[in-house]
């Protein structure tokens, strides 16, 4: 066995949060990366920090992000008035419903490998958001996968509890006026993740990580 699962709590739900508005609020002009993600934040003021969707849309995102099923009627309940519900009671609830991994060392040519384990169990996740992994290697650059699926590939990295990217950037790949102007060319950018550069680099700095806090 790969893994098991045990809840989260609210306070890992809220984290998690700060984490995905942490690295993902610099690169949206519309978001607010100065914002303090916390507890007494009303959903309107989550939003607007985080250039959200509305909140059918987003309860719709929240299920696929955390593989749970709240129904409609109860995600309007936690969601509007937008300008009167509270993040804190958002967490709450997705920690009632949600499950995240326990990773569990893998046998690798008789020998337990956490590594394995935490890879194969990111890997799995992802292809279940869609994400295509047929040719993903502990080897692979992280990039490359951020660069074709963000949204599914941070969700996982931020879903393990921890903070192992220090920063994203986007540079543009290609010089030149006609490349800066040309908004249809799909692989004008590339992501950068600093120090953590393949799929293996993120495993160890999770496990890393993990270990810290456990310590």
């Amino acid at each position: 066995m790969i893994e098991t699962v045990d809840k989260y709590t609210a306070e890992e739900i809220l984290q998690i949060f700060k984490e995905q508005h942490r690295l993902c609020s610099p690169l949206d002009p519309e978001a607010d990366p100065y914002a303090d993600i916390n507890t007494k934040m009303t959903i309107r003021e989550w939003r607007w920090a985080n250039d959200l969707l509305g909140w059918k849309e987003l309860g719709h995102f929240l299920n696929q992000e955390f593989r749970i099923e709240i129904s409609e009627d109860e995600w309007y309940d936690y969601l509007v008035p937008a300008k009167h519900r509270l993040l804190n009671d958002v967490c709450g609830l997705i920690a009632k419903h949600a499950r995240k991994d326990i990773y569990e060392s893998k046998i690798l040519f008789g020998h337990p490998c956490l590594k394995a384990s935490v890879f194969l169990t990111i890997k799995r996740n992802m292809e279940q958001k869609g994400v295509n992994v047929s040719e993903l290697r502990p080897t692979s650059r992280l990039s490359d996968y951020l660069d074709k699926y963000f949204s599914p590939v941070l969700e996982e990295i931020t879903l393990t509890g921890t903070s192992p990217i220090e920063k994203i950037d986007v540079r543009r790949k290609k010089s030149g006026f006609l490349n800066a102007i040309n908004i249809l060319d799909s692989d004008r950018y590339e992501t950068l993740t600093g120090e953590i550069k393949t799929f293996r680099d993120l495993v160890e700095r999770i496990i890393e990580e993990k270990n810290k806090n456990r310590a």
